[in-house]
């Protein structure tokens, strides 16, 4: 698959969103108003003839600096409570406007209108607000000089549209709680603007500011709205109260009877204006049963999958709390918020007495309440700070005499974050970084750290990096740990732009009481040389050619990794997008980091991908990827995925996907329970090794029904099954040398897992929801390799299953 220095070229030379920024001379004039319009898509109260309209939009896609093929004008008004956009997006062909209806904050292919606006106007963050040609509203932030996008972050505010014989408007209000600003000291407020449409049957994207490919920062080159004057940052009260009902049921499995269980809870959101400047934001006993369940992988692998977060309390500005990322957006999660509510830390080991049952066994950890307090000074201070408490977790056993006793399965736990950052000059910025979990009986563990994204020479180089230690709550070995990185890259050029960084983490470092670190401890780096393309001729529009080697060693001098990644990506004429890559992996050896007991040298191997994307432009498009992977021992592997996107109707969206992948002679460590099987040669304990047959299977399909734009049915259902099987066992003796083992366990696996989710989502006022979920997970293990996936299938749904019923209804009350 791609490595992080494809990833990163691909995101950076083909995928940038053109969100430009605050070095631009342009400037659009915002006209106060007394009377604010009527919100319908119209754009024909007279109040809008009062605000000059910007008309001056430069095609960024397909053809970079011409002019756009339709013309779209926008006015800007303001008023003591809000900022109304409004726009006119005219079209030579209104008959011929992609439309399409779903859920909010979906991204869906039909015409569409963004407003980005750089309120702090601190050249690195800004809000977006978007709707398409059916009054879809989608939004999100923008941070790290619109190198990330979160789109989990919602707020209230208004949009409607409405198509014409000459195309299509829309008029937004976007209340000033929708925005952060500061107060200024003289009345006058200058920020950050730019505006985007797409013109989806041409593939056309036309922007009031275009920065051409060649740039990697936007949101610094954004241009300004002028002409506000003596607003003030709202200092308001807004309360979210909730009540649900959940009943959990759980057939019977291993000898344990099937039971059910019913529960009504309640609680409530709160956000309040602390200051001008910052908010706070706090929940109490929140329930986050309305977000869709974790996708199922296979992790034959001694580390952590790393899961996203979901939950609105904690996605919400979550950008702040972000460390260490430099421009190729690779971060360290100092803070990870899923560790907040995270399964019981001895669930997994309780098991019933003889003849006995568990009654209870909770599988999160109750958040009894969080706060988080967020904004920025004038200065171009930032702070972020997020307390929270989760409460004792306890399994409930009954004997088989009927008597029942407790065991404490997670102490209760308080966790804390400081986040801080100061701008430095335009684009530039320095931060610092402070965690801590204290738990009951459990050793305080704490962490922190200082990093900094630097730009040099007007924004053509990057220089970013961190400094972090950490001490950890483990009760055996070391505690203590550090870890660094510097980065330097040149992130603006016309052709040929070049990356390097080096990075360590010492033996000890472990931040995963409330961070997240999931790699071996070791140092290295990776060299990136890319040339870009953005004019080509014949049967591409635009391509580039990267070169990308990664090289680790671990704290004995040991070479652990060792790659070479080259790639040749292009976007063709007819808006198709086709990748090859080539990853040539050189010798290099897995050590303890990675379960090995000694050292074992992985062979030399390859990985030949292509990817193909077609048109998303049409009702049926699709993605496919295939490779090979081989080594110069046995291996030999053939994988492929398919994924469609599927628009029967405006309102329909399907989205299957699957996956298959056969690996056949893997010499590698023989993996039992998330470790390397170990066994005793000569009463030495030795790392069990074999050749490994595997054939992984992954059906997935995602879909939405969206009846209005308020009632939505969206829904997940995945299948995974992988079986796999050793033989030829060998144990590793010296150093790196593998002698037979006659090993007489078996440890081969067959999986199957089904994860399913339905969601029926209705707002029934701005920012008022109720939610209607049925959640169900199935999982087994025969560990019969010989049984075929085929019949795997069908048996997965007849295994034992646990299955969520939850009835939500929260109210969004504004005081």
């Amino acid at each position: 698959m791609f490595t992080r220095g494809l990833i990163f070229s691909c995101w950076w030379a083909l995928c940038a969103m053109p969100c430009l920024g605050g070095t631009s001379l342009k400037i659009i004039t915002a006209v106060r108003t007394e009377k604010p319009p009527v919100i319908d898509g119209m754009v024909n109260d007279s109040q809008w003839q009062t605000a000059p309209a910007g008309l001056d939009f430069t095609q960024f896609d397909p053809d970079e600096g011409a002019l756009p093929s339709e013309v779209t004008s926008v006015r800007l008004l303001y008023d003591d409570d809000a900022l109304y956009v409004g726009v006119i997006c005219y079209d030579s062909k209104p008959s011929e406007i992609v439309q399409q209806l779903t859920r909010r904050d979906r991204s869906t292919e039909s015409d569409r209108f963004s407003v980005q606006i750089d309120s702090y106007n601190d050249n690195q963050t800004a809000f977006v607000f978007s709707t398409n040609v059916s009054g879809i509203q989608n939004d999100g932030v923008l941070s790290q000089d619109g190198a990330v996008y979160d789109i989990t972050w919602d707020a209230v505010w208004t949009v409607k549209t409405r198509r014409h014989m000459d195309g299509w408007s829309a008029e937004f209000e976007i209340p000033y709680h929708a925005l952060r600003f500061t107060e200024q000291s003289e009345g006058v407020h200058i920020w950050g603007i730019n505006f985007r449409r797409y013109i989806s049957r041409k593939h056309e994207t036309d922007e009031w500011v275009m920065i051409p490919r060649g740039e990697r920062a936007f949101v610094s080159k954004w241009g300004h709205v002028a002409g506000i004057r003596n607003i003030t940052p709202p200092l308001h009260l807004t309360l979210a109260p909730y009540v649900s009902g959940k009943g959990t049921y759980t057939t019977a499995t291993g000898g344990l009877p099937a039971s059910s269980n019913h529960e009504v809870t309640a609680g409530i959101d709160l956000k309040y204006g602390l200051t001008r400047n910052f908010t706070v934001d706090a929940t109490v006993n929140p329930d986050f049963g309305q977000v869709e369940v974790d996708q199922a992988v296979l992790n034959l692998t001694v580390f952590e999958t790393l899961f996203p977060e979901k939950r609105p309390f904690f996605t919400e500005g979550s950008q702040l709390f972000t460390f260490g990322a430099g421009v190729d957006n690779t971060a360290l999660p100092l803070f990870f918020s899923r560790r907040i509510g995270r399964p019981p830390g001895g669930s997994f080991s309780v098991i019933p007495p003889a003849g006995g049952t568990v009654e209870e066994n909770p599988q999160t950890t109750t958040i009894l309440g969080a706060a988080k307090i967020s904004g920025r000074a004038s200065s171009g201070f930032s702070l972020g700070v997020v307390s929270a408490v989760t409460d004792e977790e306890v399994a409930i056993l009954r004997d088989v005499a009927g008597t029942k006793s407790e065991i404490r399965t997670e102490p209760r736990g308080l966790y804390n974050v400081v986040r801080m950052k100061q701008e430095i000059g335009a684009t530039s910025w320095i931060g610092g970084i402070a965690t801590s979990v204290a738990r009951e009986n459990v050793a305080p563990a704490i962490s922190g750290g200082i990093d900094w994204n630097l730009r040099l020479d007007e924004g053509t180089y990057a220089l970013d990096g961190f400094v972090s230690g950490a001490r950890s709550s483990v009760s055996t070995g070391k505690r203590n740990g550090a870890a660094g990185r510097l980065l330097f890259s040149r992130i603006s050029s016309k052709h040929w732009f070049y990356t390097t960084s080096y990075d360590l983490y010492s033996r000890h470092f472990n931040i995963n009481d409330i961070g997240f670190f999931a790699q071996p401890h070791d140092h290295g780096g990776y060299m990136q040389l890319l040339y870009r393309e953005n004019f080509a001729r014949g049967f591409f529009r635009r391509y580039f050619i990267s070169l990308n080697p990664e090289y680790r060693w671990n704290w004995d001098g040991v070479r652990t990794h060792a790659v070479v990644n080259t790639s040749l990506t292009g976007e063709l004429v007819n808006f198709w997008l086709a990748t090859l890559s080539h990853t040539f992996a050189i010798p290099s050896h897995d050590d303890a980091e990675r379960g090995i007991i000694g050292i074992y040298r992985r062979p030399t191997a390859n990985d030949l991908q292509l990817q193909v994307l077609t048109d998303e432009r049409i009702n049926v498009s699709a993605s496919l990827t295939g490779g090979i992977r081989f080594d110069t021992k046995k291996k030999k592997s053939l994988y492929t995925l398919l994924s469609l996107k599927l628009r029967p109707s405006p309102w329909v969206e399907l989205a299957p996907s699957i996956y298959y992948e056969r690996t056949r002679d893997q010499e590698t460590g023989v993996f039992s329970n998330g470790r390397i099987v170990d066994v005793t040669v000569s009463g030495v304990r030795r790392s069990l090794f074999g050749e490994r047959d595997l054939d992984e299977f992954d059906l997935g399909l995602r879909g939405i029904f969206t009846f209005t734009r308020a009632v939505s049915l969206q829904f997940y259902g995945q299948v995974l099954l992988a079986r796999g099987r050793y033989d030829n066992y060998s144990a590793l003796t010296g150093s790196t040398m593998l002698e037979p083992y006659a090993e007489t366990v078996n440890h081969d696996i067959n999986y199957a897992s089904f994860n399913g989710n339905i969601l029926l989502r209705w707002e029934y006022l701005p920012g008022s929801t109720v939610y209607l979920v049925w959640t169900q997970e199935r999982f087994g293990d025969s560990g019969n390799y010989r049984t075929a996936l085929s019949q795997r299938f069908r048996e997965t749904f007849t295994l034992p299953h646990d299955d969520v019923v939850l009835l939500k209804v929260s109210y969004l009350l504004p005081l």
